[in-house]
């Protein structure tokens, strides 16, 4: 099942309830694929758009899209041991199956598009320099931790580095 819509399915109570109260997201993931990821991105932002707090804590593994999905809160948070990693878009498939010079050329373009859509997500909320995340991001995945995540250009990655939970969960 897309994941994009589990998430939409199970916000859709919280989105019609008259309750103020901030949404919660808990994120530890590798990374997944790009256009779920950009979805919900986008979701988020329209949520923070219309008024609805969303804040989001990563821990354990926060890299790849999710490190995208993560700048769309409201406030982002980490666990101090929580790991994350910015690299370039990459798309998976293909395998032993043939292909020709036209179709890799387009499908070069194509993850370079996204490549730039995706490093500007990082780029709008963490104000690192567009071209120092794309020499960052270069070669390899550049993995930093909660406490360089929090240094990660003039905004960071993340806002704040928690050792408990940022709410109350006593209601």
């Amino acid at each position: 099942m897309n994941m994009f819509f589990m998430l939409f399915a199970n916000l859709m109570p919280f989105l019609y309830s008259t309750s103020k109260k901030p949404l919660w997201v808990f994120i530890n993931s590798p990374g997944g694929d790009i256009f779920q990821g950009l979805a919900i991105h986008d979701f988020f932002k329209a949520l923070r758009n219309h008024g609805i707090e969303i804040n989001i804590v990563g821990m354990g593994l926060v890299a790849s899209m999710a490190v995208s999905i993560l700048q769309a809160g409201t406030r982002r948070y980490a666990f101090p041991n929580t790991q994350f990693t910015v690299h370039q878009a990459s798309l998976t498939g293909g395998g032993d199956r043939q292909q020709e010079v036209n179709e890799v050329v387009e499908q070069a373009k194509e993850l370079e598009r996204l490549n730039e859509i995706v490093l500007e997500t990082i780029d709008e909320r963490s104000g690192m320099n567009m071209e120092e995340l794309k020499r960052l991001s270069k070669k390899t995945d550049y993995s930093v931790s909660a406490e360089s995540a929090k240094r990660f250009g003039p905004n960071g990655l993340i806002d704040e580095i928690v050792t408990t939970f940022p709410f109350s969960l006593n209601g």
